[in-house]
């Protein structure tokens, strides 16, 4: 294992998940959206209910008020209207006052509100940082070597960039590979994420009996251990139909970003280098292009994916997708395409962002050990 591969791979696992824990609200709703069906969707529980009706409660105290004040009697009102310039400017300071009290209460209000219902936006989040620190790891990785491995074949020098054809290549192999070995755990992630009940063996007084819980307050390995239990491996690899079609996304997007990114080197003319010459910020837009591209033109199959996840009747990708059209129409294979659009392109451009400057980061400290490995090895000689 050369230390530019280990350097790519540690740096797009922490990158992953520095941009996951930033983005994951915008994950659940995606995956909620694209999971549960047009009839679930349309059920408002009661907690949701009484929700936003204390998120009104401040308006409706403010409408009260004025409605209150309205129907004083107009000479109790204008009893009220001080006479002096001192009394003037009291009066006003007054209002001030009562509105910057009444603004404070309902911004306390809305953080309290937010704060209690945080939670269920990072349901899953644990299985979530775990796959996406693997996939990217795995990716950039095999990436890298892939990459190394086409440019030895045509005797091109490290520093040059990847064409189209070597891109998707490159991108394929990493695709499927990263894919393949982490689907299990999206699988969890998906059940945890949309809160799935199911029956976990728990310790105790009734042993040998299952009981219903959510398994978004289990750990993932132990979602990931029921599910083998119960559906066998093949519970584990559903839905890896649809996500080795979404092998695509990333090879669209890593397209369309080295592409753009050599073109963006050839245009400065500061070299023919196409990996040095760009910065974190432009990385970060190229990124998120390349993802924006990817993500419309692949979004159908992300549904199909998580409908596979928590379905445990087994049916291949074509049955759900045909399922899903007939009983919910075209529309539904996009619930959920606003919220994945803002979080891919966001996390796209984080990754890409944090990974132009774990890079450095992780290149330097790989070559201060190399060089300690080596001063200990003359020093022990």
């Amino acid at each position: 294992m050369s230390d530019k591969s280990i350097s790519h791979a540690i740096s797009g696992g922490i990158s992953g998940l520095i941009s996951m824990a930033v983005t994951y609200p915008l994950v659940t709703l995606s995956t909620n959206a694209q999971a549960k069906t047009k009839n679930q969707q349309e059920e408002t529980t009661e907690e949701e209910r009484s929700a936003n009706i204390d998120t009104n409660d401040d308006e409706d105290d403010a409408t009260s008020t004025k409605s209150s004040v309205s129907k004083l009697p107009l000479r109790t009102v204008h009893s009220q209207i001080p006479k002096g310039a001192d009394d003037i400017a009291k009066s006003k300071l007054s209002v001030a006052k009562a509105k910057l009290l009444q603004l404070l209460k309902k911004l306390v209000h809305r953080l309290r509100f937010l704060i209690q219902n945080s939670k269920k936006y990072y349901s899953g989040l644990e299985s979530a940082l775990l796959g996406i620190v693997a996939v990217n790891f795995i990716y950039y990785y095999v990436y890298n070597l892939a990459g190394n491995y086409f440019k030895k074949l045509n005797k091109s020098p490290q520093s040059a960039g990847l064409n189209v054809k070597e891109s998707l290549l490159t991108g394929l192999a990493a695709g499927i590979i990263s894919r393949v070995v982490t689907n299990p755990i999206w699988v969890a992630n998906t059940r945890m994420t949309v809160k799935q009940k199911m029956d976990v063996r728990v310790d105790d007084k009734e042993e040998g009996k299952a009981k219903k819980v959510d398994v978004s307050q289990q750990n993932t390995f132990r979602v990931m251990y029921e599910i083998l239990q119960k559906e066998g491996v093949r519970g584990l690899t559903s839905g890896l139909g649809p996500a080795l079609i979404l092998v695509s996304s990333p090879m669209i997007q890593f397209t369309v970003y080295e592409q753009l990114k050599n073109l963006l080197t050839r245009l400065r003319r500061e070299g023919r280098n196409g990996y040095t010459n760009i910065s974190s910020v432009e990385a970060l837009i190229l990124g998120s292009f390349g993802k924006l591209i990817a993500i419309l033109a692949t979004y159908p199959y992300y549904t199909i994916r998580s409908r596979m996840h928590l379905s445990t009747s087994n049916e291949n990708s074509f049955k759900v997708l045909y399922g899903v059209v007939q009983n919910e129409g075209i529309g539904a294979l996009y619930g959920g395409l606003n919220a994945k659009l803002l979080q891919s392109v966001a996390s796209a451009g984080l990754i890409f962002y944090f990974k132009e400057e774990m890079m450095n980061l992780v290149g330097a400290a790989i070559q201060r050990l190399t060089i300690l490995s080596k001063e200990s090895k003359v020093f022990r000689g």
